[in-house]
This record gives C-alpha cells, structure tokens and sequence, in this order.
C-alpha cells in the first residue's frame, strides 16, 4: 500500500520549457543513469546547447546496482543535499532483474517497491524541488521475455505513485517499446540495449527525449 499523497506535489505548467534560469537538475538511478556518457549527460548538453542563457546545472546521482531502497538510504546525501530544483528518478531495473539472478541477491517485493518509490518522491517534493518519474525500460529486449513480464507490475507501480503524487511521469517504458517495435520491424538486428538492459546511445536518446519532451523542453524551439 503507497504511502498518502504529499501536499507540496504541484502540477506541471501548461507548456513552455519547465526548468527555469539557473535551476538544478539531479539525475538519481542506477547503472543506466550513472553512465558518463548517457542519458543524463545528454539531457545535460542537449539543454545547454538549446538554452544556454539559462545556465541550467544537469547532476549525475546514478550508483549502479541501486534498488529503490539504496536510492531512499542515499537521497539526503546525493540528491537533496545539492538543492536541487527538479530530480528525475530511474528506479525499477534492478529491483527485478536482481531477483531473476539469484548470486545478485533479492529483488525488491512489488509492494515495498511501491512504498519506496512514493517515500523518495514524497522527500523530493517536501524539498521544494519537482519530480519526474522515469518508469523502467526493459530486461531482455523481447517483450515477453520473463524479465519484462515481472517488470511490467513494477512499471504499473511507478505511474502509480506518479499519478498519487501528481508528479510528472516520462514515458521512457512506453517509448523504449515503441523504439524497440519499430526498429526490429525494419531490421531485426536493431538493439538498443547492449545486454538486455543497459542501454546503446539509441537507448540512450529515447530514454532522454522521453524526459525532454515531458518538461516540454520542444515548445519554444519549434
């Protein structure tokens, strides 16, 4: 059972690029976020190249490896500790994929998956800074392989909590599978993931355009 709505969640604006001059932008994940030249040093660039002026300041906060419960035990130190304005957070892969390899230790139960997702936005939110929740991808890039088939409550659980939160929720999974269907229909050799899970710079790009499009970081550049 999630935890009650925060009453500092606040709803997004209408349009317009949603990270003002000046802000802060903590990235908190896993190996899929802490990657040096991933998702988030895209988002990083990307923002920086097409809004300079406002001089926006993109963290990296991703530990590979991380379940949800590491992220809740580490958000004073490696997320709210920056001040941060606006936190994206990647959660959900390893608290299934743990599980399906039993040397990697336990995954993490679905409903204390949920709890968790929903304390680390609650946290976030009582800080002052928004959210945005960035469902997870894939395990294996077979849409019914058993990875993905444990995955998808866990995904549910994450728009869950978004939705309990009025946070706002990128469509990285739906996205991811979009991408995914629409280039193995053209060539099925297409991958965007170099194992299953971590991601090639493809990945990569859907996983940051995914995030962009819903700070509708496009508005004003079209």
């Amino acid at each position: 059972m999630l935890p009650p709505p925060s009453s500092s969640a606040r709803p997004a604006a209408a349009s317009g690029f949603l990270i003002a001059p000046r802000q802060t932008l903590v990235c908190l994940g896993d190996s899929l976020t802490e990657n040096p030249s991933g998702y988030c040093a895209l988002l990083a660039a990307l923002i920086a190249g097409a809004y300079p002026e406002r001089a926006i300041r993109v963290l990296n906060a991703g530990v590979s490896g991380n379940k949800v419960g590491d992220m809740v035990a580490r958000l004073e130190r490696d997320v709210l500790a920056h001040q941060p304005d606006w936190v994206t957070i990647s959660v959900g892969i390893n608290d299934v994929w743990h599980g399906l390899v039993p040397e990697w230790g336990p995954g993490t139960p679905l409903s204390q998956f949920g709890a968790g997702v929903g304390m680390l936005v609650e946290r976030v939110t009582e800080s002052g800074a928004r959210v945005v929740l960035l469902p997870p991808t894939v395990i294996e890039e077979d849409a019914q392989s058993e990875g993905n088939r444990r995955l998808a409550p866990y995904r549910a659980a994450v728009r869950e909590v978004a939705q309990g939160y009025n946070a706002l929720i990128a469509p990285t999974d739906l996205d991811f599978d979009i991408a995914l269907a629409a280039g193995k229909s053209a060539d099925p050799s297409f991958s965007l993931t170099t194992d299953g899970v971590h991601l090639r710079p493809a990945g990569d790009a859907v996983v940051a355009l995914a995030v962009l499009k819903t700070l509708h970081f496009f508005d004003a550049l079209v």
